[in-house]
């Protein structure tokens, strides 16, 4: 096995997730009556804007336009989508591995507006780079992604080791060569980062965390 030299990290579902507003926000405007859940249909229009290809924020009021919803709820779907709830020991664990001397990048699906709300939240304090899916141009499942992450870094997919906690990111990671783990948050006090050290440490890695 090889030495790893790099991790990246995924942000969602393994170092923060959305928090409570999320819900409330969104939740104004639900669809019911049999038809599609409003979730999952600002997550197929958001598709394009995670690839670079638009802003979400004309997206959103075209759908908002195209729904008949009022005016406002263009503020709500936005607000929802920035609010963001960082896991309590996510940075500590990036400035550890860094501090083992491992390169440490952040490798997310995003599109711009959301990406700028996790700039505020000091994510390029803890990480040596940030790789937003709108910035390179394609999204996660794409092998594509990896291989451009890769190009922009200027290395080689050996001793890379990307965590996610989608099965098919995982896939395409390991496509490109990259070792790559499914890292599956638990509803636990510490909201899984217990089990993302374990992981670490799994492949290899040595640290001291706090």
């Amino acid at each position: 096995m090889a030495v790893i030299h790099t991790v990246l990290f995924d942000a969602d579902g393994v170092l923060q997730a959305p928090s409570a507003e999320l819900a409330k926000r969104w939740g104004r405007y639900s669809i019911k009556d049999g038809r599609e859940a409003l979730a999952e249909e600002l997550f197929r229009i958001e598709l394009p804007s995670l690839a670079g290809q638009e802003r979400i924020e004309d997206a959103v009021e075209r759908f908002v336009a195209e729904r008949g919803l009022p005016a406002e709820a263009v503020e709500d779907i936005l607000a929802g989508w920035a609010s963001i709830d960082v896991f309590a020991e996510s940075f500590a664990l990036v400035d550890a591995v860094r501090a083992a001397g491992v390169k440490v990048h952040l490798a997310s699906n995003q599109q711009s507006f959301r990406r700028d709300v996790m700039l505020g939240l000091g994510y390029a304090d803890h990480f040596d780079e940030l790789f937003f899916s709108c910035d390179l141009g394609v999204a996660k499942p794409s092998a594509e992604y990896f291989r451009r992450l890769l190009d922009r870094l200027g290395i080689g997919p050996e001793g890379v080791l990307f965590i996610d906690d989608r099965a098919d990111n995982v896939a395409a990671a390991r496509q490109v060569g990259l070792a790559a783990r499914v890292h599956a948050r638990h509803d636990s006090p510490d909201q899984g980062i217990g089990d993302l050290v374990s992981l670490l440490r799994e492949e290899g890695l040595v640290f001291e965390l706090g």
